[in-house]
């Protein structure tokens, strides 16, 4: 029975959870904080290529022969971190 699951189907933002289907550019939308995690797993110059921002997680992942549950476990965690509000760099 699928239904005792439910409660991790409502939209909570704290309960948002990155998936290799993402965009990559929607995942950096969303968790700005992921971009060092994009580049230390991929390498900076990855997302500078032309179009892997518009790529999903699994694609990229998959050209590069990258490890992506480890890609996508390490992306949780940062995001999952509410950012802090900042106002005194």
């Amino acid at each position: 029975d699928m239904a005792g699951h439910g409660k991790n189907h409502h939209n909570d933002h704290s309960d948002w959870v990155v998936t290799n289907k993402m965009i990559i550019q929607d995942v950096l939308n969303a968790c700005p904080q992921s971009l060092a995690v994009f580049e230390k797993h991929l390498g900076s110059y990855a997302l500078c290529i032309p179009g892997v921002k518009t790529e999903a997680i699994e694609v990229v992942a998959a050209m590069g022969d990258y490890h992506e549950e480890i890609l996508l476990e390490e992306l949780n965690q940062v995001c999952k971190v509410k950012p802090k509000k900042t106002g005194h760099f």
